[in-house]
């Protein structure tokens, strides 16, 4: 029984296998009853859902359903088995259910995952497959799913059935095999995203579909509001197969081949216009039939999907929107205008766009083919990630986002942006990192956090005003925490170090000294003084929320430390060269790096993640985060670098596999203890810094085999068995940030 479970899960989970290994018994329904709140009594069979909410669980495109952070729902559906079904034991498949549930079928549990408030751990990325004994079972039956959505959008993902655990169609030798066969496979993953930092669209190979369009590029208006899309399931009528599809040319064009003809999708740059086009190309005689067909979102729906323009061999296709923001209906129609009377262009012209982009870029000559399509693709990512001067919302303008839709963190942090800008600054992208700086520098008044009590009557606030936030923005350009109705805010000052790391690195490549000189006063005021007034009688950063978003109290982390040290060194650089007080930045510099030194150096010998976790055993002992000590060149001793990396890949080495980068901490926990990319990079850097650049290399050739193979995007965390892209997808800041950080920093020393 036992390994037919997993059988099940494996395989559901990595759905791309053309033979299944059980039989599926019955379908859930695809509507369901949803109601947002909390009451047990939801749980009950005789329970009256008709007024509930309907919404659509087994569809393709299927939109996460409870849309505020930190909320409890309820999902239920009824459904009828056979009488012979009734007696025989039963798997249920609920797909990914973001975050947390407890399941009960006819009022009765049979299964949890995760952990609920207080003290909440998610389980978005476990496949919920739970046992049914055959005598929980009736003719009809109602089925009732507890949630809790910890962040951004949750719910219950597609994927849903009902399974005989008994009917296995797969030898132990073959599932071993086939197990072998998918860690090998470097696809991992479907879908690609277009965005013009206006609109974003996300197309799923798999299905062939344009899964949904978002007039936004971010999450979140606010903290009550959500972008919605405003059309899904947007595909070619005829049931046309794909054959293969790609970013055309490392760009931001998404290009599906099928037997006679391509299509592409991409949001444009050149008309920066909340528009998506679908291009098809190809004969006359094969195209000028072919239309789409698609289904509207929130707001009404602008498409010239049935009828297209045709042009010689191409065919134009048109998807915007009005909605209570956007009146695009003059824009669609002149867009439409502009391509009955202008030449087959639009998709040269957007080429050419990040061509020029491209060669602007001083990436290192001696590329080899994967990593100059990987350097390019992250340049596009890097590109479509960052919010447009057109957007209706001014103080949204040059915020970069963690990462792009479909990945949950859709929204602009500081950590994250902090290396997007560092990697433009290394490419040259000077425009783009100072409009991702100024963001911040122009963000609407934080100082929300100035002070904040917290459950211990402890006051963990900035204590003085402050410029940038303490943990990531709203699509409006708003502060925003994080925060948790039962644990309170992210409040992390590690994000002021990273700015001013960033700020510096940006002027020193640029050498914008004026740039430098308008902020000047702002940022000694309100970014360094904030971590100046943090630094306590034990010379480190006092507690706070840290590196990986721990809700208060937090804990003393050396990331924290170490980056703020790293950010008032390189603001001290820059005064001095520019006559400017120095000193007291210096000393501040200086007091964290010597609590560093006190504080986390354990025997001489290596560095512990955090100040309250003093045995090897504990949690957050040994943390991923600690290798920035090395990366931002804080610390130079290679003895305790050597010795440090030694205990490190002792605990973190993804499953002691020295061909794998590392895990974030020695952890049960499934989004913490699977290797993560970010961790790899930061470490290359360290191990090239100290002139490993053989172990730096392998690690960089890691992340650049993996993500050939998955479309040149990286991703959040890779799974520990299979080599599989796991997480959000595909990561900005985390991502093709820190690769290009890694690989320029590779071949430029």
């Amino acid at each position: 029984m036992k390994k037919c479970f997993f059988i099940l899960l494996f395989i559901t989970y990595f759905s791309g296998m053309e033979m299944p290994v059980m039989a599926q018994v019955t379908a859930f329904p695809e509507v369901w009853k949803y109601k947002e709140g909390d009451d047990s009594s939801y749980k009950n069979e005789e329970l009256n859902d008709q007024q509930w909410q309907s919404v659509s669980v087994n569809k393709v495109h299927n939109p996460l359903t409870i849309q505020h952070p930190h909320t409890f729902g309820w999902f239920r559906v009824s459904f009828d088995l056979t009488t012979i079904e009734t007696k025989q034991d039963l798997i249920f498949l609920l797909g990914t259910i973001d975050d947390d549930d407890e399941t009960y079928l006819n009022g009765v549990w049979i299964g949890k995952t995760g952990k609920f408030p207080p003290g909440d751990e998610a389980a978005w990325d476990i496949q919920r497959n739970y046992l049914v004994k055959k005598e929980l079972l009736k003719q009809h039956n109602v089925l009732a799913i507890r949630v809790f959505n910890a962040g951004a959008d949750g719910g219950i993902a597609a994927g849903t059935g009902i399974y005989n655990p008994k009917l296995c169609y797969l030898s132990a030798e073959r599932f071993t095999k086939l197990k072998q066969q998918l860690s090998r496979q470097k696809n991992s993953y479907q879908q690609l995203t277009t965005s013009n930092g206006l609109i974003a669209a996300v197309y799923n190979y798999k299905t062939d579909q344009i899964e949904s369009v978002y007039p936004h590029i971010f999450t979140a208006y606010d903290s009550a509001k959500f972008v919605q899309p405003f059309a899904v399931n947007i595909h070619l009528k005829g049931g046309y197969k794909p054959i293969n599809v790609r970013y055309l040319n490392n760009t931001h064009i998404i290009e599906v081949d099928y037997k006679n003809f391509k299509v592409d999708y991409f949001a444009s740059f050149t008309n920066p216009e909340k528009i998506l086009y679908a291009v098809l190309k190809g004969k006359v005689a094969i195209i000028q039939h072919i239309s789409f067909q698609s289904e509207k979102g929130k707001g009404t729906l602008l498409s010239n999907a049935s009828t297209g323009i045709l042009k010689g061999d191409y065919k134009y296709f048109l998807f915007s929107f009005n909605d209570s923001l956007h009146q695009n209906t003059d824009v669609y129609n002149t867009a439409l205008m502009r391509l009955r009377s202008s030449s087959n262009e639009l998709i040269s012209r957007e080429l050419l766009f990040m061509k020029n982009l491209f060669s602007k870029c001083h990436f290192p000559a001696i590329l080899n083919r994967q990593e100059r399509n990987l350097a390019e693709q992250s340049v596009a990512i890097l590109k479509m990630s960052q919010v447009s001067s057109k957007e209706i919302f001014p103080l949204s303008h040059g915020q970069i986002l963690a990462s792009l839709r479909p990945g949950n963190w859709a929204i602009s942090w500081v950590r994250d942006a902090s290396y997007s800008i560092e990697a433009m600054s290394a490419l040259k992208m000077f425009t783009e990192a100072r409009n991702g700086l100024e963001f911040m520098l122009l963000a609407s008044p934080t100082n929300q956090f100035i002070h904040y009590i917290h459950t211990d009557q402890k006051d963990y606030g900035i204590k003085v005003p402050y410029q940038i936030s303490v943990t990531r923005y709203f699509g409006n350009g708003r502060e925003e925490s994080d925060y948790g109705e039962d644990n309170g805010p992210n409040i992390e000052l590690d994000d002021f170090g990273l700015f001013l790391t960033a700020f510096a690195d940006y002027v020193t490549k640029s050498g914008d000294k004026d740039f430098y000189l308008k902020w000047n006063q702002l940022i000694t005021q309100q970014v360094v003084h904030a971590i100046l007034q943090n630094i306590g009688t034990d010379k480190l950063i006092r507690r706070e929320s840290g590196p990986w978003e721990h809700h208060l109290p937090g804990r003393q982390f050396i990331f924290t430390s170490a980056v703020c040290s790293r950010g008032l060194a390189a603001i001290a650089s820059l005064q001095k060269k520019y006559d400017l007080p120095s000193d007291y930045i210096e000393r501040g510099s200086a007091t964290l790096y010597d609590g560093i030194m006190q504080q986390f150096l354990i025997n001489g010998k290596y560095f512990k993640g955090n100040v309250q976790d003093s045995h090897t055993v504990d949690h957050y002992y040994f943390d991923a985060a600690s290798f920035e000590v090395f990366a931002n060149g804080l610390i130079h001793d290679k003895n305790i670098f050597n010795s440090h990396m030694q205990a490190y890949n002792q605990v973190l080495r993804a499953l002691l596999d020295s061909s794998k980068g590392y895990i974030r901490f020695n952890s049960n926990d499934s989004y913490e203890n699977q290797e993560w990319p970010f961790a790899g990079l930061r470490v290359a850097m360290a191990q090239n810094y100290f002139g490993n650049k053989k172990e730096a290399k392998k690690l960089i050739d890691r992340i650049t085999s993996l993500a050939s193979g998955n479309y040149n995007q990286v991703p959040e965390i890779i799974s520990l068995d299979l080599n599989r892209y796991k997480g959000s997808i595909p990561m900005v800041g985390y991502g093709s940030g820190v690769y290009i950080l890694a690989l320029m920093d590779y071949y430029q020393h």
